[in-house]
């Protein structure tokens, strides 16, 4: 019987520690959750921002064409009138 009690409360103390780890590994996915939870709401705000910049960018580069457009127009115009007075 004494060995019995003896086998029991090892068993016990092993079946206690790997409750203690199986807890501690649990508080660590839930810490985990509640961070990439956090990390989301971020990366939903920075990817707007992102958009926004996008936009941005693709007016301003819709706006260079526009006015290179113009400069090249401006640049025929100039080399036309050039030609003429050397004539």
């Amino acid at each position: 019987m004494a060995s019995y009690k003896d086998l029991y409360i090892l068993k016990y103390k092993e079946l206690d520690i790997q409750e203690k780890s199986f807890n501690i590994g649990e508080e660590k996915i839930n810490e985990a959750a509640v961070t990439i939870a956090a990390m989301e709401i971020v990366l939903k705000e920075e990817d707007i921002q992102l958009q926004e910049a996008s936009a941005k960018t693709d007016l301003l580069v819709q706006d260079l064409n526009k006015e290179e457009k113009k400069a090249k127009v401006k640049q025929d115009e100039v080399e036309l009138t050039t030609r003429n007075c050397e004539k």
